[in-house]
């Protein structure tokens, strides 16, 4: 009986996981409240890299004419994460790659572009995304 519980548990988890997993057609929308325009405002700001400006998640959602929590709820469920911690790897990513494709320049600069100005910030959110700080990441690549 135990065991039954346990799978079944299992399996909705794994379920649950497969919904952020599937394309943008197959979102709840009534449950992000969002329509088919809100979803392409959003899509445009991301292929945009308007992830890199420096503003809120408030002001994002504001930009995009739609609420912070359907900002949030499109989030978790196309990428499976909330807002911020999405916008902080995407820029760590791109940070990573940039490290690579000029070693000459400064990673501060490099931090600046992807929208951490603060120095020390941008070396402790790269290191708690890719286990190592800028510098140390472009010694090893």
């Amino acid at each position: 009986m135990k065991k039954n519980t346990i799978i079944r548990q299992i399996i909705t988890k794994i379920g649950r996981n497969l919904l952020w997993l599937t394309s943008r057609n197959s979102i709840d929308r009534a449950t992000s409240g969002l329509s088919e325009k809100d979803f392409d405002r959003i899509e445009e700001w991301i292929a945009q890299k308007r992830w890199a400006e420096d503003c809120s998640m408030d002001q994002v959602a504001e930009a995009l004419d739609i609420c912070h929590e359907q900002l949030s709820a499109y989030f978790i469920l196309r990428f499976g994460q909330h807002f911020l911690r999405w916008r902080k790897e995407v820029r760590i990513e791109e940070a990573a790659k940039l490290l690579l494709s000029d070693r000459d320049i400064p990673t501060a600069i490099i931090g600046e572009a992807v929208g951490i100005s603060d120095k020390s910030n941008f070396r402790k959110q790269f290191k708690q995304v890719k286990g190592c700080t800028p510098s140390e990441w472009r010694l090893k690549h």
